[in-house]
């Protein structure tokens, strides 16, 4: 005599909520435990889980433990969260090894890594978010409120926080070498002689854009200690002679003259409607004709309903980076572009939600 009841009932639901509910219930799953899911990855990156065992592994849960120096019951909930995750995998042996996402994205000796992202989203961003619902009601940058320093902007209180400066910038960095080939590979800078990149951080794109144009001159245009950080990327990369940064508020500076390409390379999300305008409309009266304003971003659709980088990003810079940006659609930045005067604009789309629009004066 069968102790339960109902079992062909009970299969046929289980199959059923597999067939039919699978797919949104993992969904629903990860975002009620996003915070858990988030610190999970972020534990496992700073104890080196992943490096780790991308050098040594596959590894029992035991040598797993002894390796990262804790105890064993943390380690095997730590494997329990990475491996629903799809980040580890269990073997039949018993031992752990990575999947192959966490030995490219989270492997610290693979040159495409996202490790310094998950760092800048734990150190700089996670409390921030948390006043996600303040910020809408307020509309404004409440989570600011959990970085020191004086400003209204994430950007001026990083300037006072060079550890956090650092991992903020490391972050850039590493989001421009994964995004940013994209703008080297789909646009032919060698019409013009001379690029302005805005609130081009560290160097690093236009580093990328004279490696691959060798008759190409470009300058950052940034807060004075992210030039600072600029001119070392350039000296150190040798090419002091093309490449230089220059300090300045863009909004409130002219921008340097003799520019023919005004770069604005995941920059225009972070301000508003207002005031992308106005940096539309500085860049077309700084230019020469025939000269061109570029914008390179994650776009929204113009449908406003995705995809899901913009639905990510934007609570960002609403709650801790301004206050008053977000990713915006193809068909605003076009609009502000014809707005200011610009004769001719192009588009082209790109991967991984990308893409880039040039207005020619």
């Amino acid at each position: 005599m069968s102790l339960f009841k109902n079992t062909i009932k009970n299969w046929m639901a289980r199959a059923g909520e597999r067939i039919f509910l699978g797919s949104t219930l993992r969904q629903v799953c990860l975002v009620m435990g996003g915070h858990i899911y988030f610190q999970t990855l972020s534990a496992a990156v700073q104890l080196d889980l992943f490096t780790q065992l991308a050098r040594k592994g596959p590894l029992s849960r035991e040598a797993i433990a002894s390796m990262l120096g804790i105890a064993e019951k943390p380690v095997r909930i730590l494997l329990l969260g990475c491996s629903a995750l799809g980040l580890v995998r269990r073997h039949r042996d018993g031992r752990y090894g990575n999947t192959r996402l966490a030995d490219m994205l989270l492997n610290a000796d693979h040159p495409r890594n996202f490790l310094a992202v998950i760092r800048w989203q734990h150190f700089i961003n996670y409390r921030a978010m948390f006043h996600f619902g303040e910020a809408l009601r307020g509309n404004r940058n409440v989570g600011l409120d959990e970085i020191s320093g004086q400003g209204a902007t994430l950007y001026e209180r990083l300037s006072a926080n060079p550890e956090l400066e650092k991992i903020f910038q490391d972050a850039m960095q590493t989001i421009s070498v994964q995004a940013n080939h994209l703008l080297v590979e789909s646009v032919d800078f060698s019409r013009f002689s001379h690029v302005l990149d805005v609130g081009g951080g560290n160097a690093t794109n236009i580093i990328n854009l004279a490696s691959r144009n060798p008759g190409l001159r470009a300058s950052v245009f940034d807060w004075p200690s992210v030039c600072a950080l600029a001119t070392d990327n350039i000296m150190k990369a040798g090419l002091e002679d093309r490449l230089n940064a220059v300090s300045g508020n863009c909004f409130s500076d002219p921008f340097p003259a003799g520019m023919d390409c005004i770069l604005f390379c995941h920059f225009m999300t972070i301000w508003s409607e207002v005031k992308n305008r106005a940096l539309l409309r500085k860049a077309y009266e700084s230019l020469p004709s025939g000269g061109a304003a570029m914008i390179f971003n994650m776009m929204q659709d113009d449908t406003e309903t995705g995809p899901l980088s913009a639905a990510m990003g934007s609570p960002y810079f609403l709650t801790l980076a301004t206050g008053e940006g977000m990713l915006y659609t193809w068909s605003e930045y076009e609009s502000w572009m014809k707005e200011v005067g610009f004769r001719k604009i192009v588009v082209q789309k790109l991967i991984r939600d990308h893409g880039v629009i040039v207005g020619i004066k």
